[in-house]
């Protein structure tokens, strides 16, 4: 079970395939490669222009955020068979890192 999903003229969609994000996490202003695991459902390059991070140190909690704005160029496909190209849609995509 997932929270991906994605909403073309008011329509949702769940995607059920968990999603494969292939990225630097060296450097996070890399293009990413976003996919669906074991469909064509989803096949994206995200390419970020800006990054956000933020970090907490406190011994027992820690985490740390790296927020990326970025592009979106590729394809998602409907439940109903719909191929959606996408290009240079603005988005954000994020790596987060936590322990308490």
């Amino acid at each position: 079970m997932n929270e991906n999903g994605f909403v073309v003229d008011g329509r949702v969609t769940k995607i059920h395939d968990d999603l494969n994000f292939e990225y630097d996490p060296a450097d996070f202003m890399r293009p990413w490669r976003i996919r669906t695991r074991e469909t064509d459902q989803v096949n994206l390059l995200f390419e970020p222009f800006f990054e956000r991070v933020a970090r907490t140190d406190a011994l027992v909690v820690r985490s740390e955020v790296h927020q990326m704005i970025g592009r979106f160029s590729g394809w998602v496909t409907t439940e109903a068979g719909e191929r959606i190209a996408i290009e240079r849609m603005v988005g954000w995509a994020e790596e987060h890192r936590a322990r308490w």
